[in-house]
């Protein structure tokens, strides 16, 4: 079945990639395209049509590896080798435009150091939207937008860890809506609205949600503060700091989670707070990230349903071969360690969990 899965995702590789490429040398050819009208027979300037391929911007990546879990639960697989990763993004590339535009269709079957590993064969598109610039410093964005919480990202090619952290598997995924961004010097704030989720299923489909936020760079440090709202269900207010000393690249990201009050007295707790620290030494094409995580979720159960998981610890090392900037090697082993959170293949509850992986990833 694994096998069968891998050949599908390949075969739309295959596919898009000679599609992709066919028509980009069809329009760079040296043959005039004609269109008859009429009878008249008017011809299209091939440097036309170079120009407007010019102003598109095409950019992405691609992964796969291996993925173990101990401890993955009654009856379920504890390992996979899954395409974790495939987007095709293209974007326009002229920024004095009035109006930009993104999008990007693929799939992430990466999972989070909580969950098992299963693959995801659906492509789609992962994000689209129009920007409406130059408006006095604002920036409008309509479409399926990506959110602006948290600090890891959804497609794990643009990460140092393969696997989602824990605090990172609750940050909100892509949304239908609209965002306003408006920037003061070094200073950004913004503001969305949304309706529809692209994971029908995240946090069971609300009606709708909010966020607010500013980010920016003072002293030489990268923060962002963000506050998003799940309607009628749970608030996330949470920061990022990041920066570098000089080979070493440092980041924090703190959330804290409190339910609705529509939630009230459904859980033992309201409220939850996560901490993850990453740390990542570069030694030339070597680096060597880790990244420590630590959540109080007492009885709330918003990060793993269990009333009797009160808090959860987690480590992971994450040693990576660049072998050049776009094309990587990397292992990544996790320790969760949470109280009941877990069990084995015959059901019996277990306080923590192994993650092993192994990818190769290439961007372009």
């Amino acid at each position: 079945m694994k096998g069968g899965i891998f050949m599908v995702a390949v075969k739309k590789i295959v596919v898009f990639s000679l599609f992709y490429f066919g028509i980009t040398s069809l329009l760079l050819s040296n043959t005039d395209v004609a269109f008859a009208s009429e009878g008249n027979t008017n011809k299209v300037d091939n440097k036309t049509i170079q120009s407007i391929v010019s102003v598109i911007k095409v950019a992405g990546g691609i992964s796969a590896g291996y993925f173990y879990v101990s401890n993955p639960g009654q009856n379920t697989s504890d390992d996979a080798f899954l395409l974790s990763n495939l987007l095709v993004e293209i974007s326009s590339a002229d920024e004095t435009l009035p109006v930009g535009f993104v999008g990007a269709f693929g799939e992430t079957s990466t999972p989070s150091i909580l969950d098992t590993p299963e693959n995801n064969t659906d492509l789609k598109i992962e994000y689209a939207s129009l920007t409406l610039k130059h408006i006095d410093k604002m920036v409008i964005e309509v479409g399926l937008l990506q959110p602006n919480s948290g600090f890891e990202n959804t497609y794990t090619f643009n990460n140092k860890n393969v696997i989602l952290g824990a605090v990172a598997s609750q940050q909100p995924y892509n949304a239908y809506g609209a965002r306003v961004n408006y920037d003061m010097n070094e200073i950004s704030i913004w503001g969305g609205y949304y309706k529809d989720r692209l994971d029908d299923e995240e946090y069971n489909s609300p009606d709708y949600a909010w966020e607010i936020g500013v980010s920016g760079s003072i002293a030489e440090n990268d923060f962002s503060i963000y506050n998003y709202h799940i309607g009628g269900q749970r608030n996330l207010l949470g920061a990022v700091i990041e920066r570098s000393i000089g080979s070493i690249d440092l980041a924090f990201n703190i959330d804290y989670w409190n339910w609705d009050n529509q939630m009230k007295g459904i859980y033992g707790s309201r409220s939850s707070i996560g901490a993850v620290f990453y740390v990542c030494p570069n030694l030339g094409k070597l680096s060597i990230p880790f990244r420590f995580e630590y959540i109080t979720q007492d009885e709330s159960q918003i990060y793993i349903e269990n009333p009797d998981t009160h808090r959860i610890y987690a480590a992971t090392f994450i040693p990576t071969w660049h072998f050049n900037e776009n094309i990587y090697a990397r292992a990544e082993a996790a320790y969760v360690k949470a109280d009941g959170a877990f069990a084995d293949k015959e059901g019996t509850l277990k306080d923590n969990r192994i993650n092993l992986a192994f990818e190769i990833g290439f961007t372009f």
